[in-house]
């Protein structure tokens, strides 16, 4: 069977310079291939017989490993002997039926035709697989070589059912002309094999490309057509700002679908997911038992605005599984959690200020947003602009995972002190596990004080464990903030604890909360039906497995190849670090290499594995991923680290 060239002669067409050092040939071309390139063309007019070969089947090695395409520059014998994918003719290096007699039917065979379409159709006739057009822009290489137009391609494209390549002192700022022309490659030497970063270059160029099935270009993605529509509509095209890969660079991906542990973007290429929706796809995406449950309550009213037994039901449930619950509210997102929450403490102890610690996020609202992390801290903005100097004022900022800070703190305002609210697994700041102490001396702290512990569980609960953070490390909070799982996929949240701090509520207390859909029915089935299901035995033990299985196979790969990266799983949550040491404050997250993590995410991101798009974000196994999941995320990082210089 001939080979897919419909896939094999696409994206990056990379042509080796003339490099007599077959080292350095070989180090600049993995940095191509890490960069995304999907073909390879040896090309070495001056080297001897023996070089050449010996460049060709090092390469062809290489380039298999990276499943790239093989092309040998004008000789169709080297071809044959390195067993390379094909073989592409210049003008004046013999004909298609030759090439095609020496090479086999299988392989590839590309053919240079300048700027005549007429050259075009005479290689289609006789048996080639694609054409090359060039050249369309001056190089350094061949200053006064421009030719052809994109008005050719465009033609072309009408004319010629082949795969069309564009060459000649194309870079990743005009390539896009030639790919909106109908360019199905772009073949690149200079522009990337001189460049001082290859593989960003290389990214940059296959960036442009759409990298599915149909082969089509970037210019014609979905992903890149809703992005450039959304940005003229709702800010930034987003609508949360982790979202718009401004920490990673390149185009966000628009998800159509979910199914188990797998997402499709808008391009129909299917991605390993390990963000499921930033935690609450902890049973995968689609799950049945979830949808059917959503589709019932569905048929039966969308909302009311009035109590129903099902609110119940999940208030129920939730005191069951968390010891802390005596009470519980629902509402409809973490940020509306936690702002009740520190107003509900506030309002009990008649006390103002808050202490919260560098790194952890609480939701959006003003008092809480003071040296924030998540998307505060993937923009490198301590706090937020809007938030009045007087109420950050009310917020004290301590160092997580710092016990003597924490009772200085104590010691200089513990009669001010209303609450201290924290996430016992940071998550924000990508993860972060608590030491025993600090947990410890936060909750003696407080009940020394008589303030209030609040532990942020909208990530952590029913993630970590059955009975969230608070039941995996054995602390019990005054107050509990739940979201993410408990709403299975759809907007809900919960906040809750002591009953006499919960009595201080509307309408029991002076305390008020409000919220149309608190409760919405459509949600309550979702998380009722994600509750029931993490309650299956042997559930929590199966996710953390998988999650240990993926770091400690990640950590393992990257100490093979001699890479600065380590990672560490806190139950269903993980976190990966371009570090010695896996961190345990903020300030040694900020000191692992960012750039790296951009690298990799991209890197894996073309492999098909779906990362969340920011170094400072922890990440999320489900039940639904399988050993062979994560056996071949593992994979796809090992062939990366392979070749990461």
């Amino acid at each position: 069977m001939r080979i897919s060239l419909k896939h094999s002669i696409s994206g990056l067409y990379a042509i080796t310079p003339e490099e007599p050092d077959t080292a350095v040939l070989l180090h600049k071309v993995k940095q191509v291939l890490l960069g995304g390139a999907r073909v390879l063309q040896y090309r070495n007019k001056l080297g001897s017989a023996a070089l050449r070969r010996e460049q060709a089947s090092a390469l062809r090695r290489l380039t298999h490993e990276f499943n790239a395409c093989l092309i040998i520059n004008d000789d169709a014998a080297l071809a044959l002997k390195v067993d390379a994918d094909g073989v592409h003719l210049g003008g004046d290096d013999g004909s298609v039926v030759s090439a095609r007699a020496i090479v086999g039917a299988d392989k590839i065979i590309g053919v240079s035709c300048y700027n005549q379409l007429a050259l075009a159709h005479q290689a289609v006739s006789l048996g080639a697989d694609y054409v090359a057009f060039g050249a369309f822009f001056a190089s350094n290489i061949k200053p006064d070589a421009v030719a052809a137009t994109p008005d050719l391609l465009r033609q072309a494209r009408r004319e010629i059912a082949l795969p069309c390549v564009a060459i000649g002192g194309i870079t990743a700022e005009n390539g896009a002309t030639l790919l909106d022309a109908g360019a199905d490659a772009l073949a690149v030497i200079s522009a990337l094999f001189a460049a001082e970063d290859i593989t960003l270059v290389a990214q940059q160029f296959t960036n442009l490309y759409s990298d599915n099935l149909s082969g089509r270009s970037n210019m014609t993605s979905h992903n890149q057509e809703l992005f450039d529509a959304s940005q003229r509509l709702i800010p930034g095209g987003v609508n949360s700002p982790v979202r718009a890969f401004r920490s990673v660079g390149g185009t966000p991906l628009f998800f159509k679908r979910g199914e188990g542990a797998y997402v499709w973007d808008a391009d129909d290429k299917r991605y390993i997911d390990y963000v499921g929706s930033w935690g609450p796809m902890i049973a995968g995406h689609c799950h049945p038992d979830v949808v059917r449950a959503v589709q019932a309550a569905a048929a039966n009213g969308l909302g009311f605005g009035a109590p129903t037994a099902a609110e119940l039901e999940i208030a129920q449930l939730l005191c069951k599984l968390l010891p802390s619950l005596e009470m519980v509210r629902l509402v409809s997102s973490g940020t509306e959690a936690t702002m009740t929450a520190i107003r509900l403490a506030r309002g009990y102890t008649g006390r103002s200020r808050i202490v919260k610690f560098e790194g952890c996020y609480h939701g959006h609202s003003d008092g809480l947003l003071v040296k924030a992390g998540s998307g505060a801290l993937t923009f490198g903005q301590p706090s937020s602009s809007g938030v009045p100097a007087e109420i950050a004022a009310l917020t004290t900022v301590l160092d997580y995972n710092d016990a003597a800070g924490l009772e200085r703190a104590f010691a200089e305002m513990g009669g001010e002190i209303a609450a201290v609210i924290v996430e016992p697994v940071a998550g924000n700041m990508n993860l972060i596990a608590p030491k025993p102490e600090f947990l410890t001396a936060m909750r003696n702290l407080c009940t020394q004080y008589g303030a209030v512990l609040i532990l942020d569980e909208v990530m952590t609960g029913f993630r970590v464990s059955l009975q969230g953070a608070q039941g995996y490390y054995g602390i019990k909070p005054d107050l509990v903030t739940l979201g993410k799982v408990m709403g299975g996929g759809l907007p809900a949240a919960a906040f809750g604890g002591r009953r006499d701090i919960m009595q201080c509520l509307a309408p029991l207390g002076p305390v008020y909360q409000a919220g149309t859909l608190s409760g919405n029915p459509l949600a309550v089935a979702a998380g009722m039906a994600t509750l029931k299901l993490v309650q299956e035995e042997g559930f929590y033990e199966r996710l953390s497995q998988r999650a240990t299985q993926l770091t400690t196979g990640l950590s393992a790969s990257a100490k093979r190849h001699g890479v600065e990266f380590c990672a560490q799983s806190v139950g269903g949550m993980f976190g990966l670090y371009f570090s010695k040491a896996i961190p345990t404050s903020y300030a040694e997250v900020m000191a692992c290499d960012k750039d790296a993590f951009n690298r990799f995410f991209h890197a894996m991101l073309d492999a098909g594995v779906y990362l969340a798009p920011s170094a400072f974000e922890a990440g999320f196994v489900s039940s639904a991923h399988t050993a062979a999941d994560i056996d071949a995320t593992i994979a796809a990082a090992d062939k990366i680290f392979s070749v990461w210089k």
